[in-house]
């Protein structure tokens, strides 16, 4: 009987890997089907379309990109790095002080920042309100701020990491209290390194929204010292496509544009920093999320 349980045991532990084995390949397949495609020629995928066995492969696309766009990608990379370590920071910041703010009992105004907060997540300005105040009212245009300050705080993730503080015993932060130490001491001696796991998660929340973030600068980058990677790639895909509409022009005539294979490059050139970056923080993001959602 125990030999038949420890068996079965077995197989449904290995129908659990084969499982996430297939949901792995899944979520990866996206990835590799992109960088496959971007190496495929134009006239290849012209005939056949997209393959995962490319007749050829061809830097080409790459070539085409960086020597028409390389000074500007530079430096829309080092624009959306300065966005992203800076607004992360910012945003991570802001967040923990304000989740902190609504969980600590004594705190005379913690139910109204908490209403408060929710209340947003529910009803909006508006666009347009929202525009004429960051513009005309905060002056937050073509500057760097502009692309930080509209995400300063996330309520979602203001939610996530509360979840995390309501979740630690609160005889430590009366114990604290006792033995004198303030509010600041508190969170910064006592709630941060034990909020860790959380903490990464929203960090890594954050940098993935402000790097993947266009719209801010649609709305509100006229300079374009100031695009970020994501926008300065939107606008290419945006000009090959018009100049493959209109083959008269004196570009389009002379030279083949690259305007499918484009898209799967884009792509790779885009994402590439966030493959790099995430395996370090994977263990902390899982655990982060887990936690998160169950506490509170």
């Amino acid at each position: 009987m125990k030999r038949s349980k420890i068996s079965s045991d077995k197989v449904l532990i290995a129908i659990f890997y084969i499982l996430l084995a297939l949901i792995a390949l899944i979520c990866l397949f996206p990835i590799v089907f992109a960088f496959v495609g971007s190496l495929s020629t134009e006239d290849e995928v012209t005939r056949n379309g997209f393959t995962l066995f490319p007749e050829t492969i061809s830097f080409d696309t790459y070539k085409y990109v960086f020597q028409t766009q390389g000074p500007k990608l530079l430096n829309a990379y080092k624009t959306s790095i300065i966005v992203t370590d800076g607004g992360t920071l910012i945003s991570v910041f802001v967040t923990i002080t304000y989740a902190y703010t609504i969980t600590v009992r004594d705190f005379k105004f913690g139910k109204f920042l908490a209403f408060f907060a929710y209340f947003t997540m529910l009803f909006n300005g508006g666009m347009l309100p929202w525009y004429l105040v960051t513009t005309k009212y905060l002056g937050l245009k073509d500057s760097y701020l502009a692309m930080i300050l509209p995400y300063a705080m996330n309520v979602f993730n203001m939610y996530l990491i509360r979840n995390f503080i309501k979740g630690l015993p609160y005889e430590l932060i009366e114990s604290a209290k006792i033995d004198g130490a303030g509010h600041f001491r508190i969170l910064w001696k006592m709630i941060l390194p034990l909020s860790k796991a959380g903490i990464v998660t929203i960090t890594l929340f954050y940098a993935l929204q402000y790097w993947n973030d266009f719209y801010l600068p649609l709305m509100l980058i006229n300079d374009e010292k100031l695009y970020s990677i994501q926008y300065i790639l939107y606008k290419m895909m945006a000009n090959i496509q018009f100049l493959a509409a209109n083959p008269s022009s004196s570009m389009a005539a002379h030279v083949t544009l690259p305007t499918q294979t484009i898209k799967m490059a884009i792509t790779c050139i885009a994402i590439g920093p966030i493959i790099l970056v995430y395996p370090f923080v994977q263990k902390h993001f899982v655990k982060g999320v887990t936690v998160g959602a169950l506490k509170g």
